[in-house]
This record gives structure tokens, C-alpha cells and sequence, in this order.
């Protein structure tokens, strides 16, 4: 891992991880602000099942504004995938961690279709605190996991994307009182995300903000 200066107000270690959990050990993307104090957490989920540039880039800027993100390296079975996310979570959740304050409670941040990944880990996980989405699609899976974890959210998307049914996600606002729900006028698929050609500079900016925003009030601040 190397250090890096940049947005925000942290330097940031940065880089491929090993994560042992159990008998096994996973591989994933740390980005975390530099220092020896434990810095409040999330697990990132992205559209495939390793992390891409994008989601890479994403963990480093969230780090840069003192927040630790790790984005595991998955299967693309959900089943398997709930394993190694409940794995990864009890390693950030152990208390004998020197970086990770996860033990008192962590966040899932989701893009596009690692959406179904996280809030089956946050019905799973009381130790869940906060789940956000970005570009993605509210269903009845996913509204269940939320509905029975009963922690805050935040639901980000455009009705320019024309992959995420806007109106059918909204319609889900009833039944999930402690989620705000945020949708931009425009912005194709990808708004978000920087290798994508409707990738938007100023919504990625508002979309950060947003995030740290909702983390920073959502999560155990750092110890």
C-alpha cells in the first residue's frame, strides 16, 4: 500500500488486500485514511464482481474524507457472495482491529447491481447502520432486506438512467421510512462512475457529497 494526499482532508493508504476470515482469505480493495486511530467503515459493492477502476476510485475518495472502504472480491453466486460478505464483515467487526471501528457499527455502499450483495448483508448484520445506493434498482428482494433491517438509507438515481425503474423505486418510499430517496432530472446510466460515457463530473461531485454526508451522520465517529 502507498500513501496519497487529495480531496478531502486525510492522507490515504491505499491498495489490494488480503483479508483473512476464518480458514479462508479473501482478496479485496482497502482504501483507509492514514493514521493510528480506527476510522468509521464501510463495505462497497460495485456492479461486478471484483472491484473496477471506478469503484477503486470511489473507496479512495470516500478515505480522503475519513472514511475507511473496503471493496471485497466476490464470486458472482449470491449465495457465495453473502458468504464471503458476512466473512469480510466479521474480519472489519473484530475487536482486536487497529483501523476499523466496525465492531460498534459499519456501512454498505452500493452501485448498480452490488445493490442485492449489501442488503442482504444489512438483514443479516445488525451491525449495519446505514445503507446507500447509487444507480440502483429498488426491488422486492431488496426492499425486504431494508424493510427487515430497519437502519437509515439513502437511494441515489437518475431518471436518465434508463436501466433503474425510478418511479417502481420510489413507490417503495412507504414501506422505507428512514431512506431518502435523491433523483437527479437527468444522467444517463453510469452518472457516477468515470470509465462510463455518461459519466457526469458534477453529478460523481454530488454524489460524494452526499455519501460522506450521510455516513458522517449515519456511522460511529472515529475513535
Amino acid at each position: 500500500m502507498v500513501v496519497q494526499a487529495g480531496e478531502g482532508t486525510e492522507d490515504i493508504i491505499y491498495g489490494s488486500a488480503s483479508v483473512p476470515a476464518g480458514p479462508k482469505t479473501f482478496g479485496g480493495y482497502l482504501a483507509r485514511p492514514d493514521g493510528q486511530v480506527e476510522w468509521p467503515t464501510v463495505l462497497v459493492f460495485g456492479p461486478e464482481s471484483r472491484p473496477t477502476s471506478s469503484i477503486k476510485n470511489i473507496c479512495r475518495v470516500l478515505a480522503r474524507h475519513g472514511i475507511a472502504a473496503l471493496a471485497p472480491d466476490l464470486d458472482g453466486d449470491p449465495d457465495q457472495d453473502h458468504r464471503i460478505s458476512k466473512a469480510i464483515a466479521a474480519f472489519i467487526g473484530a475487536p482486536n482491529g487497529d483501523w476499523s471501528n466496525a465492531e460498534y457499527g459499519y456501512g454498505v455502499v452500493a452501485f448498480e447491481d452490488g445493490l442485492a450483495t449489501a442488503t442482504r448483508l444489512a438483514a443479516a448484520d445488525s451491525r449495519v447502520v446505514a445503507v446507500a445506493s447509487v444507480g440502483s434498482a429498488f426491488d422486492d428482494a431488496t426492499v425486504n432486506d431494508l424493510a427487515s433491517s430497519d437502519v437509515s438509507g439513502l437511494f441515489i438515481g437518475s431518471r436518465g438512467d434508463t436501466a433503474v425503474d425510478i418511479d417502481a423505486s420510489l413507490a417503495t418510499r412507504e414501506r422505507l421510512p428512514q431512506t431518502s430517496f435523491v433523483v437527479y432530472g437527468e444522467g444517463d446510466a453510469g452518472f457516477w462512475n468515470d470509465d462510463a460515457d455518461g459519466f457526469r463530473a458534477d453529478r460523481f461531485e454530488d454524489v460524494v457529497s452526499r455519501l460522506v454526508t450521510f455516513l458522517g451522520d449515519s456511522l460511529p465517529a472515529r475513535l
